[in-house]
């Protein structure tokens, strides 16, 4: 396709509970040898950055708000009831309640449809990600079917820029959608081959595509501006070109908890971007919280690399807050180092 590489999300529903269950594993790491990353470093930090992404896709489609939110519609007596009695009027209320009543609530849309597929209801925004389906039933009988949503186009933008500060631009029928990450004249008017080189608010970055589904059919495209690979990176294995990509959005999540007060909280949500890694939140000689309780060693150097449970690990550790410090355990067996040399960001 014109050298573009195009991903299909095949299999939403079961990468998406993998996903929430956190058993989506990064993109395979090679050998920890020293061998440097080379020309595959920029591939290596394009599939780590497209794995994070799809991620939060995926938990979008099957994701614990979305359970919620499914039991919401699926119980909903007044919507089952109007569709049973073919009320179009009382069809419309219900929808609309569903969708607007409870701001706790997430539903950015929901279309419900009658067992034959005329739609009797249609509550919500236009461009929309990530459809669930179901069907309502009324004492025990099927009485409509619905498409449901809790992911519109600006949502899923946030939560890829908070998570992995990537300028994101999304793409429907071959036009650009939203301009906030990609000034006007920026944005490509199409979205260019993968690799393509872009400057992005003065920083050259390449490009990485890829499908995601749209409401209520068809797909969005995704244009993510992947940063450029450095020399310096090059000269890297490419375990440690994962660990520092990996360990950038961990710093980048972390800006999204008060630390160490939430440190559970952070280390779950982390996991699920990157299931292999370990986490400790240390004050000083004080453990805050780790993946799965684990004690982990008993000294954590700020970078470099570990032994811990008779496996070598790379260290990537960054400071969130006074005397808070982050240690990120990836798999493998060379050295690394932070955004601000081998001790990570800042110092303790």
């Amino acid at each position: 396709m014109g050298g573009r590489k195009r991903t299909w999300i095949a299999g939403l529903a079961v990468l998406a509970v993998a996903a929430v269950a956190g058993s989506i594993p990064a993109f395979s790491q090679p050998s920890s040898s020293q061998v440097a990353c080379g020309s595959a470093t920029q591939s290596t930090l394009t599939n780590d950055y497209q794995s994070t992404t799809l991620s939060i896709y995926y938990t979008e489609m099957a994701g614990p708000e979305v359970r919620a939110d499914l039991a919401r519609v699926e119980n909903a007596v007044d919507l089952a009831s109007a569709l049973s009695d073919h009320d179009l009027a009382a069809t419309l209320a219900a929808t609309k309640r569903l969708v607007l009543q409870d701001p706790g609530w997430h539903i950015v849309r929901l279309r419900v449809l009658s067992i034959s597929g005329r739609v009797l209801a249609d509550v919500g925004g236009p461009y929309v990600l990530a459809p669930v389906r179901g069907h309502i039933t009324y004492h025990g009988a099927v009485v409509g079917k619905f498409v449901m949503s809790v992911q519109d186009d600006v949502g899923y933008e946030k939560l890829v820029t908070r998570f992995t500060a990537l300028p994101i631009e999304l793409y429907r029928d071959g036009t650009p959608l939203m301009g906030r990450d990609f000034p006007a004249s920026e944005a490509p008017p199409q979205v260019p081959p993968n690799g393509t080189t872009i400057t992005v608010r003065g920083v050259k970055s390449v490009t990485d595509s890829y499908y995601v589904l749209a409401f209520p059919n068809g797909h969005t495209d995704v244009l993510l501006a992947i940063p450029r690979a450095t020399a310096a990176l090059e000269a890297d294995s490419c375990a440690e070109v994962t660990a520092q990509t990996y360990g950038n959005i961990a710093v980048d999540i972390a800006k999204q908890f008060p630390l160490p007060e939430l440190a559970v909280s952070y280390i779950a949500l982390d996991h699920g971007f990157d299931p292999a890694e370990l986490l400790f939140v240390r004050k000083g000689a004080t453990q805050i919280a780790s993946s799965g309780a684990q004690r982990g060693p008993v000294t954590i150097p700020p970078g470099g690399s570990v032994t811990y449970k008779g496996q070598r690990w790379l260290v990537y550790s960054f400071v969130p807050a006074r005397a808070v410090r982050v240690y990120i355990l990836f798999p493998g067996g060379a050295s690394t180092s932070g955004p601000s040399g081998p001790s990570g960001s800042g110092s303790t």
